[in-house]
């Protein structure tokens, strides 16, 4: 069966569909993203990332979906995950075609260049300085929309735990923390560091409920945010 073939095609909307400013529903308006993403399984699908607003505040905000979003980096074909495998191979001391051969076997069609590219933007995101990144994200997000919403993505590699964090709004990663099992001390911390009540955390969205994440990050969090599980298909 032909690559083409086996493509299909997933649409999202927001996971929220109420404005934060005056809780009208959003109205759609486009499309803001319409791309095939390369799956590490090896399957190909398109990805629609569907755009909305608020048809009382008539103001140039987009609102879009973080499952979409997370589906793949920013600027990037290839999934998450893959871009996580890139990684973790990398720590395996794997060269650039060792790494391609093992994601060709998978049915990927990635070249060494490119291997390099998404490793290097991967670590661009892993080393810079987080806790700045992501007190100033919150600090932004109260300042325009008096509330902070955000994203969480886990993403496991055998004996690895990606966690990633998002801003709800704009869609950029702000951290990416990498740990040898969940009951690490350090991924405790993370959280209540940055989960705690002080932010005004109102939403928490599409958190993937696999390896008990779920009920480790919600314990973290005030009682009355809300989170939105991650559905990906």
């Amino acid at each position: 069966m032909s690559k083409l073939k086996e493509r299909s095609c997933k649409s999202y909307k927001p996971e929220i569909m109420n404005c934060p400013f005056c809780k009208t529903k959003f109205i759609y308006k486009h499309a803001i993203s319409n791309k095939v993403i390369q799956f590490s399984s090896g399957r190909f699908i398109r990805i629609k990332n569907l755009g909305y607003s608020c048809p009382k505040c008539n103001d140039s905000i987009i609102y879009f979906s973080q499952t979409a979003n997370k589906l793949a980096f920013k600027g990037s074909t290839y999934s998450a995950k893959t871009c996580c495998l890139i990684d973790y191979y990398k720590r395996k001391n794997y060269g650039r075609e060792e790494i391609c051969d093992i994601l060709s076997s998978k049915g990927l069609i990635i070249s060494n260049r490119n291997i390099d590219i998404i490793h290097k933007k991967f670590l661009d995101i892993y080393n810079h300085d987080y806790d700045l990144i992501i007190k100033n994200a919150y600090q932004n997000m109260l300042e325009k929309f008096k509330e902070v919403r955000i994203s969480i993505d886990l993403i496991t590699i055998n004996e690895l735990y990606y966690v990633i964090l998002y801003d709800y709004f704009t869609s950029e990663k702000l951290a990416i923390w990498i740990f040898s099992n969940l009951e690490d001390e350090k991924i405790e911390s993370i959280l209540n560091e940055y989960l705690n009540a002080k932010y005004n955390i109102t939403n928490v969205v599409t958190i993937r409920n696999v390896s008990g994440f779920y009920s480790i990050v919600k314990k973290h969090l005030p009682a009355n945010t809300k989170i939105c599980s991650f559905e990906k298909f």
